[in-house]
C-alpha cells in the first residue's frame, strides 16, 4: 500500500527594502550591495539585491506549512542552489514537487521563482518521516 503524504504548499513573499534592512541589522551583513542604492547601482547587479536567506524564507515557510508547524523544526535538511539575485520588489514564489522516499526520509524538490518566472533558487528539502506523519 502506498502512503499519500501531504502536498508541499506554494508560498509567495514580496521583498521590500525594509526586510533587507532588517536582515542586515539581524545578521550584521551591511554589504553595500544590500543597503546602499548608489553603490549597488554601480555594481554587478545594477541595483540593490537581497541577502540570500531572504529569498530562502519562502522555502522555510512552505516547509513549516507542509509539516503543520509554526516554524521549520530541527532535523529538516535544506540544500540550496542560488540561481539569480532577488531584488527589491520581487515577488518570490516557492513551489515543490510531490514528496518522495529518500533514505528513510521524505524529500521534496522546491523551486523559487520571481514574478517574471525566473528561477532564483532551488532547494532540496529532506524531512524525517516522523515529522511529516503528524
Amino acid at each position: 500500500m502506498t502512503r499519500t503524504w501531504p502536498p508541499f504548499p506554494a508560498v509567495t513573499h514580496v521583498v521590500d527594502q525594509s526586510a533587507i534592512d532588517a536582515y542586515a541589522e539581524l545578521s550584521g551583513d551591511f554589504n553595500p550591495l544590500h543597503v546602499d542604492p548608489d553603490y549597488a547601482a554601480a555594481g554587478p547587479f545594477g541595483s540593490i539585491v537581497a541577502h540570500g536567506p531572504i529569498g530562502l524564507q519562502t522555502v522555510f515557510e512552505a516547509v513549516a506549512a507542509w509539516l503543520g508547524v509554526d516554524r521549520m523544526p530541527p532535523g529538516v535538511l535544506v540544500e540550496v542552489a542560488y540561481r539569480r539575485p532577488v531584488r527589491v520588489g520581487d515577488a518570490i514564489t516557492c513551489t515543490g514537487g510531490d514528496p518522495a522516499d529518500h533514505a528513510g526520509a521524505l524529500a521534496v524538490q522546491a523551486t523559487c521563482v520571481n514574478q517574471r518566472g525566473e528561477e532564483v533558487l532551488q532547494a532540496l528539502v529532506v524531512a524525517p518521516r516522523a515529522l511529516v506523519a503528524r
